[in-house]
């Protein structure tokens, strides 16, 4: 279970920051990030990858499920674009499969 703690909270970090960069850098333009643009992915990504962080430290998988499916739709839509922006969809997939883990793992134990 420890593994799945340590495992699920780099994957959290690692997408946060991951999306921070490309937002605060956006490889494809020289201008800044449009407010709206950064709103929309302050709420529909960075604040469910923070939930997913709090519930991998917790071991709290409904809560890991909740964040990690809420971040999901935007980083399918961002799939379908070219370049970097594709990678996003790495960390919510990988923390639904490690939910997945945990549910098992708690029903065994």
């Amino acid at each position: 279970m420890m593994s799945l703690r340590l495992i699920g909270t780099i994957v959290s970090v690692g997408s946060f920051l991951f999306c921070c960069v490309i937002l605060l850098f956006n490889p494809y333009t020289n201008t800044s990030v449009e407010t709206d643009v950064f709103t929309s992915f302050t709420i529909m990504y960075l604040l469910p990858m923070l939930l997913t962080c709090y519930s991998s430290l917790s071991l709290k998988p409904i809560l890991l499920m909740i964040g990690s499916i809420g971040a999901l739709p935007l980083s399918l839509y961002c799939l379908a674009t070219p370049g970097v922006f594709k990678y996003l969809v790495i960390g919510p997939l990988l923390l639904v499969i490690i939910s997945f883990i945990m549910f098992k793992n708690k029903r065994t134990s």
